[in-house]
């Protein structure tokens, strides 16, 4: 049983199965714009049939090429696909059509009956041989059989989409099978001293992606688009031919080599992708290829089957700012060893709203910079973006937005506050990253130092009030585990100081990007040079430390 997730429908969630009712197994989703199949429709497909064949054939080739894949029980749409008919509106027809077209183009170029296969291929679907190059995965590639179990998961997600993009993985043993069927018609062609190209012979991928594509379209209510940001990937097997690459390894022509590796502890055979199986037997003379016992194809008993179809949206992001009023909270979750550190983050309390907004599978949260837990973020918030990971529904509006920002916010309303909440794209999140090295932060701080505060004292903090100070902090002691040690300049634009009751004052300070607050006001054990001890000939430390602003315009299409 699959987990199933709140958003997702109220049955149980088992994986698509196999269509049970014979009837309903093999029925084909009509794919072309008419509901039947007319006369006109088929007169049409002939003419443009016979047109391709009398550019491309001559009438014995013709002949040669249809018989003998009839003899081997190909289907009627691999028998197009391997006569290099690119016009996929002919796919769609049904496989009786089909065949009577080869037959009648066939007895118009030789005068001859038809092939004595084609009562075999036009028998009951479900006791036709299976197609020994495609394993019937193009005869049923507009059928409910292959379609279900695409159905079954998009309607148990509940994907709120408009269009779709289709991702296939074919069964590694249709690269073989196809290969031999080239083989053995090329031999037929030279029992009788004759050649054929068969160069434009069309990779089965693209034309059952049509036909599926179109199945998907008018099932589902979608569209289909290379550029759709939801793709439906789903990989078709075939057991027993799976591994029927291997006989490459005792072919030396071939130069195919296989390599045992370990992964994840496991001893796995690697170097048996698919161009390298295609390149391999670009490389073996037919000759070599027969040698072995495989051309042409053995007869199929079994059909395609597949795995469960995997359904993703790209990501999508909201963006907005965040106000921080909780000094025990930490940005994102702060867990060591197991052991959460912090009781929850800014990222856990919005980000988990957004879950269930977007219907997704998870989220990252990223911000322009961060500020340690004890340390509280005010103003207008710190600008962040959220990266919404396979949304079910990608697309909210702004109205819904400002429902959940206003949800975070009374549900969170003394940790933290949203606000400016809205949909960012990819190509904005830039400024993020860029505002972290060019950024100006403004802070308030309550400080100690062990002189008594006198006038004195203040004037010499507020002489940078208009003045730039520039410092060199090496990495803080407390980052050293995950930054690099160095030297960086930083810059502080500006500091002003109000003196409070004996050794404490509050200031405030502008600074670059990336400057260490803290350690500039105790000197982190002579790290940073000048500190403000340095500057005030006396100890300093840090109780309490605000940021009061990020100058940063985020998001960019708030006004």
């Amino acid at each position: 049983m699959l987990k199933k997730r709140f958003w997702e429908n109220d049955h149980e969630l088992i994986p698509p199965v196999r269509i049970s009712k014979e009837t309903d197994k093999w029925k084909r989703i009509r794919c072309d714009d008419n509901d039947d199949e007319t006369n006109e429709d088929i007169e049409t497909l002939y003419s443009n049939v016979m047109q391709h064949v009398r550019k491309n054939y001559v009438n014995l080739t013709y002949q040669t090429i249809v018989d003998t894949m009839l003899d081997i029980k190909c289907c009627a749409r691999c028998i197009f696909r391997f006569l290099g008919i690119r016009d996929y509106k002919c796919y769609a027809k049904s496989e009786e059509v089909l065949l009577k077209i080869l037959n009648r183009i066939r007895s118009t170029l030789q005068e001859d009956s038809q092939h004595p296969s084609t009562n075999i291929l036009l028998s009951k679907t479900q006791d036709k041989p299976v197609c020994t190059t495609c394993f019937d995965l193009i005869y049923q590639a507009d059928t409910l059989e292959c379609l279900w179990p695409i159905i079954e998961s998009f309607n148990s997600h509940n994907f709120q989409v408009k269009t779709f993009n289709l991702s296939i993985t074919l069964p590694s043993g249709i690269i073989i099978n196809n290969h031999s069927v080239k083989v053995y018609i090329r031999q037929k062609f030279r029992e009788r001293n004759l050649t054929v190209d068969l160069s434009n012979v069309i990779d089965l991928k693209e034309p059952f992606k049509y036909l599926l594509g179109w199945s998907i379209e008018k099932e589902l209510d979608l569209n289909h688009s290379f550029q759709s940001p939801f793709i439906i990937s789903i990989e078709y097997y075939h057991g027993i031919t799976q591994q029927n690459h291997l006989i490459l390894t005792r072919i030396p022509s071939a130069e195919f080599k296989l390599k045992k590796v370990r992964m994840k502890g496991k001893a796995v055979w690697t170097g048996d992708s698919r161009n390298n199986i295609i390149a391999a037997l670009e490389k073996v003379p037919d000759s070599d290829f027969i040698s072995i016992g495989n051309c042409p194809p053995l007869e199929e008993k079994e059909r395609w089957k597949n795995y469960f179809p995997i359904l993703e949206h790209s990501a999508v992001y909201v963006g907005g700012r965040y106000i921080k009023l909780s000094r025990e909270i930490s940005q994102s979750p702060w867990i060591i060893n197991g052991e959460r550190l912090a009781k929850t983050s800014v990222s856990e309390c919005s980000g988990e709203i957004l879950r269930e907004k977007f219907r997704c599978d998870d989220y990252n949260f990223v911000a322009a910079g961060r500020e340690d837990v004890n340390v509280r973020m005010l103003g207008n918030g710190r600008p962040f973006y959220f990266e919404i990971i396979n949304p079910r529904k990608p697309f909210l509006s702004q109205q819904e937005l400002d429902d959940a920002q206003k949800e975070i916010n009374e549900t969170q309303k003394d940790l933290i506050q949203i606000n400016n909440l809205t949909m960012v794209t990819e190509r904005d999140l830039v400024i993020i990253k860029e505002g972290e090295e060019t950024k100006r932060k403004t802070y308030s701080a309550l400080i100690w130092i062990s002189k008594i505060v006198t006038p004195e004292i203040i004037d010499k903090i507020n002489q940078y009030q208009d003045k730039e100070l520039t410092i060199n902090q090496q990495t803080p002691i407390r980052v050293l585990q995950r930054r690099a040690q160095m030297i960086r300049p930083k810059i502080i634009y500006s500091m002003k100081a109000e003196a409070l009751e004996n050794h404490f004052l509050t200031m405030q300070l502008q600074t670059e990007a990336g400057t260490y607050i803290k350690e500039f006001i105790h000197g982190d054990l002579g790290r940073t040079k000048p500190s403000l001890g340095d500057l005030l000939d006396c100890y300093a430390d840090i109780l309490a430390l605000d940021v009061l602003e990020v100058d940063l315009k985020w998001p960019p299409n708030n006004n």
